[in-house]
């Protein structure tokens, strides 16, 4: 103090150190790190409060003493600076590889949370002030900061921001409430790149989260609208992979180019790598984060506008989300491969927006008519149960919605088939309308339509009154065994006597098929015993069994006997009484011996044992499709055929295979867990018969899960079947 120092070194002085300020805090957080690792490691709990640790630099106490007295005075006078020192060690410290993916907003690594404490440390920086300073550095980074490359000094300094925004006490942040609104409002102005505008999301995510009523009403319009200018930002980017179809219609359409997979750590790098395989990176600029602002607005949309509109405000909220809807029909319109990661997106998005009953109006249209397009069930697996959600919310609340879809099966059926026009499209579209039908019963609790049975009933009927019809039949199959699966037993009963009637019509034609196969190659010769059987309908229409339809109505109706193998006998208490028909009981090896007015007749085979006979034969004389040798595992309370398509009828071996022998060889293995049937023993008390009941309880419910999760997979068409 007493030298005097020219003005212009001191200038000079200050910004050396100010241009290498990012590695001493470098430094600073390394040594900051290693005494919070000196703390864990050499204290008990216990005492972790009152006793301090010693390395070999010193007192861990004193070192954190003199870590503060060196930041307090550079953070004090140049805090933009300083913070955006923080924001370059933050980058330094991200983890190589994230053990969470699937995050739009990369989750911090215990290196970066040191840096939050850190600052939180240092007395000077209050939440206001760091509130301020972050604002600082986002508008104007300081000129040092610039010329680090790689590094999106923004981004990086609010990822701090949002991990310092979810550690501090809620009185602190409600406290700072004025700035952090300044700071919400500059940052929209200030055109931050993606990852930055996601960040902003997630923090006002995090205040509302925190703190979801602000007293002032003033402050909450001011909430209402910053909430309103973010997430429309945020929608920009999601729409952002689309363009106009036409030049003048405002419809839009996917563009058909390459989606980045969301992983926020890996975000910008994943982005520089696309840019590098890409010759012109300007034609994918502004579409590479599209599928991020889907995702992230997908996990935070509805349940933030549900916080900050209130329930006398919920129609605020319609407009914003008919814009957003306006991104997302797009791409749930696109099943193509490329734009498989937006719809999975999208579909989250609306499966979430669709549990807040108010959103209805500005998403319940565009749902339906995506309901009712002909490609809808080309989608993956993993989108299914958002489908069922969303169509569940839509004919829960709006009974009208679900009466016009049973009205569009009935005028369908009511129109008659004319020779006039395309026949196939007309049972194409009777067919679609059935299964979406199903799928909607499907997605319900049970029972919830049960008042609407006997009309569904009538709809099934009607459409097996067309004979020749497999592509329809099938379809009633799978409606079938939706019943099974929503309605209790005893609203079934007037329909068992339809699905029984139809289940031996198809065996009794696998049989003469096969039947048929055989006669033509004893009388021919193994030359034409590959040809497709012809059979003629009352009709008139010719129709070759051996076609890809046909074979999925025979699978779609064995599927329908293995469901009701696989249920508990007392939820099919009416399908008892029929099942010697089709498989062979271990009571009677040998069939049923019929004795009618004194004459012997043929003993009565089971279907399945006639089945597997033919199939053996036909099996030995194609070598190359041999399926005998073929065996498939059977669990008690799983569904034995998993096969979604069938190119021959030898695939349906194995499982004919062990239908004759499984129920055939042991009746208690086909009702469940073994356990549960072994009522001679006595040495099971009370508890223990408690204990029982509740363990086939438990073995249930599980399997129901596994059925219901086989049959949704049976809804999906095309090749997605994982």
């Amino acid at each position: 103090l007493q030298v005097s120092v020219d003005q212009k070194h001191l200038a000079e002085a200050r910004s050396g150190i100010l241009s290498i300020l990012h590695t001493i805090m470098s430094s600073v957080t390394l040594l900051w790190s290693v005494l919070h690792q000196a703390d864990i490691s050499d204290k008990p709990a216990a005492a972790s409060a009152a006793a301090t640790s010693n390395i070999n630099l010193g007192s861990t106490k004193k070192l954190r003493q003199q870590i503060l007295e060196l930041l307090g005075p550079i953070s004090m006078n140049h805090g933009a600076h300083f913070m955006a020192a923080i924001a370059y060690v933050w980058n330094e410290r991200k983890q190589v590889k994230t053990p969470i993916r699937n995050k739009v907003i990369p989750v911090a690594s215990e290196e970066q949370l040191l840096l939050v404490e850190l600052v939180r440390s240092v007395s000077a920086m209050h939440t206001e002030t760091v509130m301020q300073t972050v604002k600082e550095v986002l508008k104007q980074p300081p000129a040092t900061a610039k010329d680090k490359k790689h590094i999106s000094l923004e981004v990086c300094m609010l990822q701090f921001f949002y991990a310092y925004v979810q550690r501090i006490p809620v009185s602190s942040l409600v406290d700072s409430w004025p700035s952090l609104l300044v700071l919400l409002k500059d940052s929209m102005q200030l055109g931050l790149p993606a990852p930055g505008q996601f960040l902003i999301l997630g923090v006002l995510n995090e205040f509302i989260l925190k703190n979801p009523n602000l007293e002032s009403k003033k402050d909450q319009r001011e909430l209402q609208d910053v909430t309103h200018k973010v997430v429309e930002a945020i929608g920009t980017i999601a729409g952002s992979s689309l363009e106009p179809t036409t030049w003048l219609r405002r419809n839009l359409e996917v563009k058909a180019s390459p989606q980045i997979v969301v992983d926020g750590t890996n975000l910008e790098a994943d982005v520089e790598d696309l840019m590098l395989t890409v010759m012109e990176a300007s034609s994918f600029t502004p579409s590479v984060y599209s599928v991020h602002a889907l995702t992230l607005l997908a996990e935070v949309l509805a349940h933030l506008l549900d916080m900050v509109f209130y329930s006398d405000e919920k129609e605020k909220v319609i407009p914003l989300l008919v814009n957003i809807m306006h991104y997302v029909v797009p791409y749930l319109r696109n099943h193509s491969a490329h734009n498989a990661p937006s719809y999975r997106a999208c579909i989250q998005l609306l499966s979430s927006l669709s549990g807040y009953q108010y959103t209805r109006r500005a998403w319940k249209k565009e749902a339906f008519d995506l309901f009712m397009d002909h490609t809808f069930f080309q989608m993956d697996a993993s989108c299914v149960s958002h489908w069922r959600a969303i169509i569940d919310h839509l004919m829960t609340h709006d009974k009208t919605t679900f009466r016009d879809l049973m009205t569009r099966v009935a005028v369908a059926q009511s129109s008659s088939l004319s020779l006039f026009t395309n026949r196939d499209a007309e049972l194409e579209q009777r067919a679609m309308l059935l299964k979406r039908l199903a799928f909607t019963i499907y997605s319900s609790e049970v029972d919830q339509y049960q008042k609407y049975l006997p009309d569904i009933q009538e709809r099934l009927v009607e459409s097996l009154r067309l004979p020749q019809v497999p592509i329809l039949h099938a379809q009633v199959f799978l409606f079938f065994r939706v019943l099974l699966l929503r309605m209790s037993p005893q609203h079934l009963t007037s329909l068992w006597p339809t699905m029984i009637t139809e289940l031996v019509q198809v065996f009794l034609l696998m049989e003469q098929e096969l039947t048929a196969d055989e006669d033509i190659s004893r009388t021919s010769g193994p030359s034409v015993a590959g040809l497709e059987t012809t059979y003629s309908g009352g009709n008139g229409f010719s129709t070759s069994y051996n076609s890809q339809r046909w074979l999925n109505l025979y699978l779609s109706a064995c599927k329908f006997l293995d469901l009701a193998l696989a249920l508990p006998p007392e939820s099919l208490p009416q399908f008892q009484m029929y099942r010697w028909a089709f498989i062979p009981e271990a009571s009677d090896d040998s069939g049923l011996e019929v004795r009618r007015q004194g004459t012997h007749q043929r003993e009565f085979k089971p279907y399945v044992v006639r089945l597997v006979k033919l199939l053996r034969k036909r099996a030995k004389k194609n070598p190359e499709e041999d399926c005998s040798i073929k065996t498939i595992p059977w669990e008690p309370g799983h569904l034995m055929l998993t096969l979604y398509v069938i190119r021959s009828m030898e695939q349906l071996l194995p499982f004919f295979n062990l239908l004759s022998q499984v129920f055939n060889s042991k009746a208690s293995c086909r009702t469940g867990p073994v356990y549960s049937h072994n009522p001679t023993d006595s040495s099971f008390t009370g508890s223990k018969e408690g204990h029982k009941l509740e363990s086939q309880k438990v073995f249930w419910s599980r399997a129901r899960q596994n059925i219901e999760e086989m049959v949704e997979k049976d809804f999906l068409e095309g090749l997605i079947k994982t």
